[in-house]
């Protein structure tokens, strides 16, 4: 069985990245930027509803809100899920960020976003 080891974030990034076309980093940047915009947004916020009333015995429930899937031409996968977090009347957005299997945290989506900034710069200066 292969063992699934975790890189360090940004080597983990990189590697990723590496083995992606231009079209899917183009795509994956866009995705990540709609991602980083709302995840800043509701990163530290909660809020009580009493709708949750009707789900008292079925405690901490998480909602799937988006998935979003990505792979390259190594057949790496990366998975990126946004959920929103029930436990009693409280409400609370999480996210799981997958590469390979491997948890990793919102660390990863800085380094993608960074490294893809980097590249899609360099591609518009190339061209002046």
């Amino acid at each position: 069985m292969e063992e699934l080891l975790m890189l360090e974030t940004p080597s983990a990034a990189q590697k990723f990245l590496d083995s992606m076309t231009e079209i899917n980093k183009q795509r994956l940047l866009n995705a990540l930027l709609g991602l980083d915009s709302t995840h800043a947004l509701n990163c530290n916020t909660s809020f009580y509803s009493y709708r949750n009333l009707k789900k008292i015995f079925k405690p901490n429930k998480a909602q799937p809100m988006q998935t979003l899937h990505f792979s390259n031409t190594t057949n790496d996968q990366l998975v990126i899920r946004q959920l929103k977090q029930h436990s009693f009347l409280k409400n609370s957005y999480r996210i799981e960020i997958r590469l390979n299997s491997v948890l990793y945290d919102y660390q990863l989506i800085d380094c993608l976003l960074q490294q893809l900034n980097e590249s899609c710069c360099t591609d518009l200066f190339s061209y002046a």
